[in-house]
C-alpha cells in the first residue's frame, strides 16, 4: 500500500502514521519501520522495495516530501514504485503539495491520497465538536461551558488539545470536569492576543505596542498572534454586517455568524456599536494579506507595521 498524507494538520497526520506503525509487530520494529528524509527518496524505495526479513509488513515513511525538491533523478526512483510489494505500507509526508508538478501527477497515480487540513480558526463550532470528539474518545467527561473554553483557550491546535486532554483526564479520575477547575488547568494562550484585538479596534497605539511587545517577548507564535487576531475581526465584520442589514435577534445573529454560544452576541453587540464597518472590512483585508505574509515565512518585523496601520483605521473612524 502507498499513500500519500498532506496537510497543516500535524496531529492528524501523525495518528494516521501511529495507525500504520499499530499494524507492524513490536517485536519487530526494529527491522521493519523506517523513516527517511526526502533527500533519501533513492533510499527509501529501495527498503520499501525489499521483502521485509520477518515475512510480516514493513513500513516506510518519507518526510517533509513538499514535491518542488525532486527533479528528473526522483522521477525516475519513482517509477519503481509499481515494484513495491502490497506487505509494504509506503507512505509519502508533506505539508502541502503543489498539484501542478509533473512529479506529484506521477505520483498521485500510486498512491492514495488522504488530506488532513486544520480547522479554520474562526469555526468555533468545529473546534469544540473536535475536542469533545477527543475528550470522548479517552472518556474524559467535561461539561459544556468547559469544553467552549477549551475551543477557546487552545484554538485548532489539536496537537496541544490532545495534550492538554490527557492532563485533564489523568486529573479528573472519572469524574465530570467543572469550567472553574478547567480554567485553572489549562492557560488560555489566546487571551493576550485578544486584548490586542480589542486594543487594535479602540485604536489605542501605546497599548497596541505593549501587548504585541509583551506577546513576543514570550516568544509567541507569530502564526498564533495573527490567526486570533484574523478571527477576532472576522467576527466583529460579520456580526456589524449583520446589525447593518436589519439583523436584531441574538439567536439569528448567533447562527449567521457562526457563534456557538449565543450569550456571546450581547458583548459583540457592544464592541461594534460604534465601530465602522469600512474600517472592520479593511481591517480583515489587511490581517489575511498578514496571514498568508507569515504562512509564505514573513519576519515578526512586518508584523508591527501592519499592526499599527490596522489600528491607524479605527483612530480615524
Amino acid at each position: 500500500m502507498i499513500v500519500l498524507l498532506t496537510g497543516d494538520d500535524q496531529h492528524a497526520i501523525q495518528e494516521q502514521l501511529n495507525q500504520y506503525k499499530a499494524e507492524i509487530d513490536a517485536q519487530w520494529l526494529t527491522l521493519c519501520y523506517h523513516r527517511f528524509p526526502a533527500d533519501h527518496l533513492d533510499r527509501a524505495i529501495s527498503v520499501a522495495r525489499t521483502r521485509s526479513l520477518t515475512g510480516d509488513k514493513k513500513l516506510v515513511i518519507v518526510e517533509n516530501c513538499h514535491l518542488k525538491q525532486w527533479g528528473d533523478t526522483e522521477l525516475e526512483t519513482l517509477q519503481q514504485l509499481v515494484q513495491v510489494p502490497e506487505f509494504t505500507i509506503l507512505v509519502f509526508v508533506a505539508t502541502n503539495v503543489d498539484k501542478r508538478l509533473k512529479i506529484y501527477k506521477h505520483l498521485v497515480k500510486y498512491v492514495k491520497l488522504f488530506e488532513f487540513l486544520l480547522i479554520p480558526s474562526w469555526r468555533t463550532d468545529l473546534i469544540e465538536k473536535a475536542i469533545s470528539t477527543q475528550a470522548k474518545k479517552i472518556k474524559l467527561v467535561l461539561s459544556k461551558d468547559a469544553v467552549e473554553y477549551l475551543a477557546e483557550a487552545i484554538g485548532n491546535d489539536m496537537t496541544r488539545a490532545a495534550t492538554e486532554l490527557r492532563k485533564l483526564y489523568i486529573y479528573g479520575n472519572g469524574r465530570q470536569l467543572e469550567l472553574a477547575e478547567v480554567k485553572e488547568l489549562v492557560p488560555c494562550q489566546t487571551q493576550n492576543s485578544l486584548q490586542l484585538a480589542s486594543a487594535i479596534r479602540q485604536g489605542e497605539s501605546n497599548q497596541v505596542l505593549h501587548l504585541l511587545d509583551d506577546l513576543l517577548s514570550r516568544s509567541e507564535s507569530l502564526m498564533v498572534i495573527v490567526a486570533t487576531l484574523l478571527t477576532q475581526f472576522r467576527t466583529w465584520l460579520w456580526v456589524k454586517s449583520a446589525l447593518v442589514s436589519g439583523i436584531k435577534k441574538d439567536s439569528e445573529l448567533a447562527q449567521m455568524c457562526s457563534i456557538s454560544n449565543p450569550n456571546r452576541i450581547y458583548y459583540l453587540r457592544q464592541e461594534v456599536a460604534n465601530t465602522s464597518i469600512n474600517a472592520l472590512a479593511k481591517a480583515v483585508t489587511m490581517m489575511l494579506d498578514l496571514h498568508m505574509s507569515i504562512k509564505t515565512g514573513a519576519e515578526a518585523k512586518y508584523l508591527l507595521p501592519t499592526i499599527l496601520s490596522v489600528s491607524r483605521l479605527f483612530k480615524l473612524n
